[in-house]
C-alpha cells in the first residue's frame, strides 16, 4: 500500500504506534514534535491527557523556508488571496515591483528572514509560559519589526532596554 514512498506512512505510523503504546499499558504524557499534525492527531486519539509541543528550532526553520518561498514570487497566490480577500482587500492588487533590495523597500529580503529567525529564537529563550510567548510575538509582528518602540496603552518595546544615544535625540 505504502510501496516506494515514506511520506504517505509519515501519518499512518504515529497512528498505529500510539495505539499500539496504548493497548500495551503506556500512557504518553507530552511529545515534542516538528509540526507534523498527523502525529498530534494520534495523541489525542489514543492518549486524549497528553500534550503535543512544537519545537522551536523546527518552526523556526520551517517559518525561514516558508518566507524564503513567499520572498521569490512576485505576488500572492491565489490559495492566499481567496483566504485574506475579506480581511484584507488589497492582497488581490499587490504586486513587487522592487528589483533590489534596499532599506524600506518592504520586500522580503535575506537580512528580514534572517532577523525573523534570531527574533523567533530571542522570543523563544527570554519567554517563561506560552502566554508570555504570545504576547512577544504580536508585540514583535505589529511593532518592534516596524521600528516602533513605545505604543499607546502603556506598551514599550521588551526585546531591547530603552536607550537614548549620546546625542540625546
Amino acid at each position: 500500500m505504502y510501496e516506494g514512498t515514506a511520506k504517505s506512512m509519515e501519518g499512518v505510523l504515529p497512528e498505529e504506534c500510539y495505539e499500539q503504546a496504548k493497548n500495551e499499558g503506556c500512557k504518553v504524557e507530552v511529545v515534542w514534535q516538528d509540526g507534523d499534525s498527523s502525529a498530534a492527531k494520534a495523541i489525542s486519539l489514543h492518549h486524549p491527557a497528553g500534550k503535543v509541543y512544537k519545537c522551536g528550532g523546527h518552526v523556526g526553520r520551517a517559518h525561514s523556508n516558508n518566507l524564503k518561498e513567499v520572498a521569490k514570487k512576485k505576488e500572492f497566490s491565489e490559495h492566499m488571496k481567496s483566504k485574506y480577500k475579506a480581511k484584507c482587500p488589497e492582497i488581490e492588487t499587490v504586486k513587487r515591483k522592487c528589483k533590489q533590495h534596499r532599506a524600506g523597500c518592504g520586500c522580503i529580503s535575506d537580512s528580514f528572514i534572517k532577523r525573523t529567525h534570531i527574533n523567533h529564537l530571542c522570543c523563544l529563550q527570554q519567554c517563561i509560559n506560552p502566554d508570555d510567548y504570545a504576547q512577544r510575538v504580536r508585540v514583535l509582528s505589529k511593532y518592534h519589526v516596524r521600528d516602533i518602540y513605545n505604543w499607546d496603552e502603556s506598551g514599550s518595546c521588551n526585546f531591547h532596554p530603552a536607550r537614548t544615544c549620546s546625542c540625546k535625540k
